[in-house]
């Protein structure tokens, strides 16, 4: 269900790398643990129950589309053009209803990715 609704995560670590905050209570833990990983802490016990506890730096976030939304302009500016965010149901873009064209459409497995490729496109532009 959640890769329905969050980032994937090759999307959120190139956020994190971009330095993209924004509360979230979904991360991406490794999946492959060994004793000697220095990602984890420690191994607890509890009663019946094992429970691994990792290194804040090995956790990445994932985000869903309302996370990515609040974070994205409603409006850029390219070359003197305005461009509004649009949302269809597969697909990102900024849209110039002047020029009638569009600007970085991103279309992916779910909106969450797409519009967080959105995102890394007009941080590496240097647009936010």
């Amino acid at each position: 269900m959640l890769k329905k609704i969050c980032t994937d995560l090759e999307t959120s670590k190139r956020l994190k790398e971009l330095g993209f905050e924004a509360e979230t209570n979904f991360l991406y833990t490794p999946t492959e643990i060994t004793a000697s990983e220095d990602k984890k802490l420690e191994l607890q016990h509890w009663a019946t129950t094992e429970c691994i506890v990792w290194k804040k730096d090995s956790l990445i976030p994932a985000y869903t589309l309302e996370q990515i939304l609040s974070e994205l302009p409603d409006i850029i500016e390219v070359n003197n053009s305005i461009y509004h965010l649009m949302i269809s149901k597969n697909s990102i873009y900024y849209f110039s209803h002047s020029k009638l064209e569009v600007f970085a459409n991103y279309q992916e497995n779910n909106l969450s990715s797409s519009s967080a490729k959105l995102w890394i496109k007009l941080k590496e532009d240097k647009m936010i």
